[in-house]
Formats: structure tokens, C-alpha cells, sequence
């Protein structure tokens, strides 16, 4: 049986409810009920962290595939940066990119043309900032969902430029209809995604009514097809256009790195670049408490080493980011993006958000009114102090304060908690032993 959580799938048939997904997921999103494991939604930040731990590959996704093509008169693909580290040997990215045309599509972009325009609308952006910092990057979804349910606060402080494959798509949707004679309905633009949480935010977008692309294949699932047209590739037309600038987004520091050269980031402040949702929490936790000052600007990743290490990627993710550094060297930082043009139309709020993003604070989601949630917090508080605090995860949650709060919620019993299960037999016969030694007062007293 496979249940569905949104975009992630756990097939129960494989799942053996070993916990080592509850217990690495960092922000305490799945449990173990029945011995399975489930998905708590509202506490999920589509990392895709559980794909990887988890010893059966019992937890994957749902994605578009090629066979989705057919549904639209023209197709065009705008695949990751993180592509280009993907395959093994010396692949240059132009024939990589024609061998992703050969699998079906009518044309590729690149998300690196987006990632360079994202650059210098950041830089304009950063010119006039006045609010309170640090500002935060905005690549990583699975950060701004993060930053949503617990960091609610920092929302603000998000930088409100696009996703580089939305900027792209939203470059070339009208005007490719308009130049093939077709509707923009007929255009499919398909996404090839390195992880599940730019998957969501597409297929989920927060930030506009709806996306400008239509669908998102994994990386992992055309990996075999890819290899093989690749094979097969004998001519190549010039698709590879992007610089050294935009290749780099594929890994932790590309973002930054094209702030930092031109003094677009104050001399006077630090940034930081953080990688793993661990690590990002722990900054995240440092800003908040007053520990961590004077920061700027935080380009944070969840994935280790960046895009390239994504859940839905191939290679090794050390491997991986040596090889987009070699392209970062060898391709050069010559753009084809009109700055000027990018200027004029971030003046013109082209690459903002068009919706603003919302806190999801998982304190208030203990009950939809906020005074019963403020109610079940202070018993929350009671039961974690009266429970073991061993964080074992024998109840089926990751550790005793989460077991809290499923326990207010109704969601789990504190008899469940092996501990407390064992004080209440405890109790119980101890109680039995008590009514054992009463007697009917009508009775006569033993001995007699």
C-alpha cells in the first residue's frame, strides 16, 4: 500500500518502521504509527532528507515524466545547474543540454540565465534595503518553509526576488506562444528539479496565483534515458549560454559569491553561507537568541554542499561540486544577460514576489484558536516535564517534547510513551493489590 503525503509517497510495503527517518528529520515532521512511518504535512519542509536515510527507499516522490509531453503542441525543458555535475567524465553542458532536447523536448533553457538575472536584481535590491537584517536568500524552498514554521519572525527579512527557473520561465512563456502562434496553454514548461522542495514550490507556489511552469521531473528519474542520449548525440546546436555566474547557483557560495566582488554587500557587516538543514538551524537559533550580530546577508542551503547535493540528484555530492567549480572556471564570467535590461525591469517589480510570503508558526497549529492554543501549550509544558526526557523514540516520535504536543492534539496517548505506560501498570496493581486485602465489612475478620 503507498500512502501520499502532497508530493511524497511512503510505500508501506517496504517501510519496516525502523525510525531512523523520524529520528533525522530535523524538523520533527514524521512518526511512526502502526509501525509505519507517516508524514506530519505541516511540519514538512520537502527537504527530502528521509529519501536518502531511509534504509528501504520506502519514501520518494511523485513527479511529472516524459510521457507528460504529449500533452501539450510545444514543450520546452529549463533543467538545474546541477545537471551539468550529474554525469560522469568530462561532459560538457551544451551536449548535455542537446541530449536533453533528443529525449522529447522542442527546446531547452538554461536556469542559469535566471540565476544571473536573479544575481543583478539582488544587487539592485540590496542598494535601497532599509529593513532589518539579516536579509535571507530566497533559492532554497525548503529555508523559506523552514523559516515559515519555525522562524516565523525572519519572514520578512526574506529576499523577495523570484526562483531563477521561474524568472526564466516567465521570460520565454508569452513570448514563445506568441512567436509560434499558439496559445499559452498549449506551451509546457517542465522543471528538472535536484530535490523535492523546488518541486513544491512550483506545483505549490506561495508567491504568485500560479506557477509559470507546468510540471517538474527528478533528476534521478530521467538519469538512465539521459545517459543514453548522450550516447546518441552527433550534431550540437548552440543551446549553452551561461556564465560562470549563473553555473554556480549549483553550489553553497554561488549566490554570494556574485554580491561580494563589486561591494554590493556592506565592508561594515558579515555574511554567512550555511549548508544542511542542521547547520541552518543552529545559525537560524544563534541570530534569534542575539549570539550571532552584524550579519548582512545569509545565503542558507538545506542541502549538504547545495543544490547538487539534493535528494533527487545522482552523483556524489562532493564529486558533483568539484565539477561545477571546474565549469565555473572554464566557462568564464562573459554573460549574454543585458544588464541594463534586468535593471530596467526590476524598477519595473518584474522579478518580485508577487504574493508575500505568510509565517506557519507550529506553535499556533496546536488548535485553530489561538487562546486554546496558548492553553494547550502550558499542558504541553506540564507533560514534557513529567516525561522521561530520554527522547528514545520508542512512543513513536522523535523525542519527548514532540510527544507533547501530539498528546495535546489527541494525536497519540500518554500511555504510548513505554515509560508512563509501565507507571500506569505500576499503578494499576498496586491498586489491585489494595482492593485484594479489603474485605465486606459483613464478613467476618480471617482467623476467626
Amino acid at each position: 500500500m503507498k500512502r501520499s503525503y502532497g508530493i511524497i509517497t511512503i510505500d508501506e510495503d517496504k517501510c519496516q518502521g525502523c525510525v531512523n527517518c523520524m529520528m533525522s528529520c530535523r524538523t520533527e515532521a514524521i512518526r511512526i504509527f502502526e509501525g509505519k512511518a507517516r508524514i506530519v504535512t505541516n511540519r514538512c519542509i520537502y527537504c527530502g532528507k528521509c529519501f536518502r536515510d531511509c534504509p528501504e527507499h520506502a519514501i520518494t516522490s511523485r513527479t511529472h515524466g516524459l510521457e507528460d509531453l504529449k500533452n501539450f503542441k510545444y514543450t520546452i525543458v529549463i533543467p538545474s545547474s546541477t545537471i551539468y555535475s550529474q554525469l560522469p567524465g568530462e561532459r560538457e553542458p551544451n551536449r548535455i543540454l542537446c541530449a536533453l532536447k533528443a529525449l522529447g523536448f522542442d527546446h531547452v533553457y538554461e536556469e542559469a540565465i535566471g540565476a544571473e538575472e536573479a544575481s543583478i536584481a539582488t544587487q539592485e535590491y540590496l542598494k535601497g534595503y532599509q529593513g532589518p537584517y539579516p536579509l535571507i536568500s530566497s533559492l532554497c524552498p525548503a529555508i523559506i518553509r523552514l523559516i515559515q514554521i519555525r522562524f516565523p519572525h525572519f519572514v520578512d527579512q526574506i529576499n523577495p526576488i523570484d526562483l531563477p527557473a521561474e524568472i526564466v520561465a516567465k521570460d520565454i512563456r508569452k513570448a514563445k506562444a506568441k512567436e509560434l502562434g499558439i496559445t499559452q496553454e498549449e506551451l509546457g514548461i517542465f522543471y528538472l528539479v535536484p530535490c523535492p522542495a523546488k518541486m513544491v514550490a512550483v506545483t505549490k507556489t506561495e508567491t504568485k496565483e500560479r506557477s509559470f511552469i507546468d510540471g517538474t521531473i527528478s533528476i534521478a528519474d530521467i538519469y538512465g534515458e539521459l545517459m543514453a542520449a548522450l550516447r546518441e548525440v552527433r550534431e550540437e546546436e548552440g543551446l549553452q549560454k551561461a556564465s560562470s555566474a549563473g553555473i554556480g547557483w549549483a553550489v553553497k557560495g554561488g549566490e554570494i559569491r556574485e554580491l561580494e566582488p563589486r561591494r554590493w554587500l556592506r565592508g561594515d557587516k558579515e555574511s554567512i553561507v550555511v549548508d544542511g538543514i542542521k547547520n541552518a538551524i543552529k545559525v537560524l537559533d544563534e541570530i534569534e537568541n542575539g549570539k550571532l550580530r552584524n550579519i548582512e546577508f545569509i545565503e542558507a542551503r538545506a542541502c549538504p554542499e547545495g543544490c547538487v547535493g539534493g535528494a533527487l540528484t545522482v552523483a556524489d555530492r562532493y564529486v558533483s561540486r568539484g565539477r561545477i567549480r571546474k565549469l565555473m572556471l572554464s566557462h568564464g564570467s562573459e554573460s549574454v544577460v543585458d544588464r541594463a535590461e534586468v535593471v530596467k525591469r526590476f524598477k519595473e517589480g518584474y522579478y518580485f514576489f508577487e504574493k508575500g510570503l505568510k509565517p506557519k508558526p507550529f506553535a499556533v497549529r496546536l488548535d485553530t484558536d489561538p487562546l486554546k492554543a496558548v492553553e494547550k501549550m502550558k499542558v504541553r509544558d506540564e507533560i514534557h516535564v513529567s516525561l522521561p526526557g530520554l527522547d528514545c523514540g520508542a512512543c513513536g516520535t522523535p523525542n519527548c517534547r514532540a510527544f507533547a504536543d501530539d498528546v495535546v492534539q489527541g494525536k497519540a496517548e500518554i500511555t504510548d510513551c513505554i515509560f508512563k505506560w509501565r507507571e500506569g501498570v505500576k499503578d494499576l496493581a498496586q491498586e489491585v493489590m489494595q482492593w485484594a486485602e479489603k474485605r465486606p465489612h459483613s464478613l467476618p475478620k480471617r482467623g476467626r
